[in-house]
């Protein structure tokens, strides 16, 4: 496939998260989203080389079940820092911690994505990556309870990861 009908295709899934984000589901959003998109992606450069259209469904069934998990993710992590601030008797241990990308690749629209997926969560913030070495890859994530979220960081990270490969056609 080439770049530009990789750029046309990439382009609709980038399109709908803009009409999500705009609350304004209309046609017109839509398409105003889309054509940003497209734009965005040729001025970025990318050609979609990072994308592997294999099977489409799978890939679709991946993006889906993710935006399902993360709206999860966003949720449960939204009530838990509200209940914070609301309850100022409720303990935080705001602290830095590093999360390994899990990716061999080192990719950077994977280690992106997966920053991504970390900071829209309320209360983690990823602040830098660090190449530990040839292999690895590490997110310095901020978090608002350290001691609850070092646990569960990794295990997240594994999760997202196979999300993301499976929604990029990567096996």
């Amino acid at each position: 496939m080439n770049t530009i009908a990789k750029r046309i295709l990439l382009a609709l899934p980038l399109s709908i998260g803009w009409t999500i984000y705009t609350a304004q589901p209309t046609p017109g959003n839509f398409l105003l989203g889309y054509i940003f998109s497209v734009v965005v992606l040729t001025a970025t450069g990318l050609k979609g080389d990072s994308v592997n259209l294999k099977n489409a469904v799978l890939q679709l069934y991946n993006l889906v079940v993710y935006v399902g998990y993360l709206s999860k993710e966003v949720l449960v992590s939204g009530v838990q820092v509200a209940r914070i601030i609301v309850s100022p008797s409720l303990p935080i241990d705001p602290g830095v911690t590093w999360v390994e990308t899990q990716d061999k690749s080192k990719s950077a629209l994977i280690s992106a994505v997966s920053a991504h997926g970390i900071t829209i969560t309320p209360g983690e913030l990823v602040v830098d990556f660090e190449d530990r070495d040839d292999e690895t890859v590490e997110m310095i994530v901020h978090s608002l309870n350290l001691s609850a979220s070092s646990e569960v960081l990794d295990q997240d990270q594994s999760i997202r990861l196979k999300r993301i490969k499976g929604i990029l056609g990567h096996d």
